[in-house]
């Protein structure tokens, strides 16, 4: 399977379309490979990715360069949602046009630590319903990966377990929460339950010596199924 990411850095951070496509190396014979690209122009909104143009490379300009599955289309944190409907709208009609399928995938939102409007769970509510309610609108799935992250860290999380999940900058995903991230988008691209995927023999390398554990990786490949289910109304696997 072939498929094209347009966003921001919340997808390159750690590689996220690598660590796509090794979840998908990891699965068992009969069950899809995913191939992924990258169209990401940091620091944008969907509305910047817009205006890069149709040149080679750019997010337009990719679109119909290729035969892909699904076109991936990622919103900034601080989107407006006047701006986010009417540009997401754009990028849906020119993928549809082109043939794949449109998937949203919705983040999680930066940590409180960017300012007063970012607090937890609020934040991530606020981004992740807006797409999921365009989605509906315009019956375009969305791997809701806000709400995956909740699962993940339960109903009271402490401020420490929160910030587990980012990077140092505590706006961009750490190795952890990209990996949720690249679980949830396996199983929205292929149909295939994550939690059936072997799990590292000795958990998962975050460098300078820290390790996903196994027991967390199931845990996260878990919340990534059950917010699957969610999006897709219990859908079943493939």
């Amino acid at each position: 399977m072939k498929v094209l990411v347009i966003g921001n850095s919340q997808i390159s951070s750690n590689d996220l379309p690598r660590l796509i496509e090794t979840l998908s190396e990891s699965a068992p014979e009969g069950i899809p490979r995913v191939a992924v690209a990258g169209a990401i122009v940091q620091g944008a909104s969907l509305r910047k990715c817009w205006e890069a143009g149709e040149g080679e490379g750019s997010p337009r300009g990719m679109i119909p360069a290729q035969e892909w599955d699904y076109v991936i289309v990622q919103e900034i944190f601080c989107a407006n949602k006047q701006e986010f409907e009417a540009y997401a709208t754009k990028f849906d009609h020119e993928i549809r046009k082109a043939g794949p399928r449109t998937l949203l995938f919705a983040t999680a939102n930066v940590s409180e630590s960017y300012g007063e409007g970012y607090a937890y769970p609020d934040s991530f509510k606020k981004l992740n319903d807006m797409q999921i309610a365009f989605g509906r609108k315009r019956k375009i799935p969305v791997a809701a990966a806000g709400y995956a992250w909740m699962k993940y860290l339960g109903p009271d999380p402490s401020e420490a377990q929160r910030l587990d999940l980012y990077a140092e900058d505590k706006g961009h995903p750490g190795v952890k929460g990209s990996h949720i991230y690249s679980c949830l988008l396996y199983a929205h691209i292929t149909g295939h339950n994550p939690q059936l995927l072997p799990l590292p023999e000795k958990g998962l390398d975050c460098g300078e010596g820290d390790l996903v554990t196994r027991q967390e990786l199931a845990r996260m490949r878990k919340a990534a199924w059950d917010q699957y289910r969610e999006d897709t109304g219990g859908e079943s696997a493939r």
